[in-house]
């Protein structure tokens, strides 16, 4: 599917939330801001997501495409649940065995890869939907079909809750309905109006609630509007990093963990904005320098992919 400059910024917007909800220092900082960020980041995440979906493939090819989530998902967790034993990680192992490993992983995730886990699954049931062998089958049926396997799934797997996997059902139902992106998400300066008194005045957070789906709507129709004053020059470095978010968000957690290490050297910084965007900048370019090595020694396959930079 073509990418649009539109969802490379929004995509790249996102990433760049993502890391900064996940620099410890900046959240006891801002704990308000945090959690307003928190409130409409993911969901929005989600929907693009599930909007880039492409499930126009053979059966193996689209196995390929969840073998390319599952194992850095596997990978990555379970690092991140070993190190959980000896770094300040929320909900991380308490003790070291098997059984709560096999937990973290399968159940209850660690982190922020519980992403790639619904990404996972939620994929498996909109591919199931739509190749069911039964040809008279409309697409707002398989549609349908497909909203009740999530709803199933909500009752026996914890991380694929009906507030969190709708996001992606929306997304996927925008593709479906072949509307282009940027008519549905009508980029708008006024946009803002309602996102902004969502989030801030309303407090909206829960994201079973519609005024955070409301909220999502609004911030991406607000992005796309944004898009369009992208200076010539930058829109390279969006599209980049539109095009790279994996990466980012797969090696990411490697640099905001490493804060902890380097933090006592900010002291000066009260505001703690210096030591953010530092992290910052170290994550973004450390992951996609991670990405570069292992695309250059062609160990990119251990994660399943042939290379992770486009």
């Amino acid at each position: 599917m073509k990418h649009y400059q539109e969802i490379n910024l929004l995509r790249s917007t996102l990433i760049v939330l993502v890391i900064l909800i996940h620099i410890v220092h900046f959240g006891a900082l801002y704990p308000e801001l945090k959690e307003a960020i928190l409130a409409f980041m993911m969901p929005s995440f989600l929907v693009i997501t599930g909007y880039l979906v492409n499930i126009d493939k053979s059966l193996k090819a689209f196995a390929g495409y969840l073998f390319q989530i599952l194992l850095p998902y596997l990978i990555l967790t379970t690092a991140y649940s070993l190190l959980s034993l000896y770094l300040p990680v929320r909900e991380g192992l308490s003790e070291c065995s098997l059984t709560a490993l096999l937990e973290k992983v399968f159940v209850s995730s660690i982190g922020p890869y519980w992403f790639f886990y619904v990404m996972f699954l939620c994929a498996i049931a909109y591919y199931t939907a739509f190749r069911l062998p039964f040809p008279k089958i409309s697409s707002p049926t398989r549609m349908m079909i497909f909203g009740s396997l999530l709803v199933l799934m909500s009752f026996f797997i914890p991380l694929m809750g009906i507030k969190t996997t709708v996001y992606y059902f929306f997304g996927t139902l925008l593709r479906q309905s072949g509307k282009a992106f940027s008519k549905f998400f009508f980029p708008t300066p006024f946009a803002a109006l309602p996102f902004f008194g969502l989030i801030t005045f309303v407090g909206a957070r829960d994201w079973g609630s519609i005024e955070v789906f409301g909220a999502v709507i609004a911030f991406i129709s607000f992005s796309n509007w944004i898009c369009r004053f992208i200076p010539a020059r930058l829109s390279p470095l969006v599209a980049f990093l539109g095009m790279n978010t994996l990466p980012i968000y797969l090696f990411h957690s490697v640099f905001t963990m490493a804060g902890k290490f380097y933090l006592s050297y900010f002291e000066w910084d009260t505001s703690g904005i210096f030591f953010t965007f530092t992290t910052l900048l170290l994550s973004i370019f450390g992951s996609l320098a991670i990405a570069f090595l292992l695309d250059r020694t062609h160990l990119s396959i251990i994660f399943g992919r042939k290379r992770f930079l486009r």
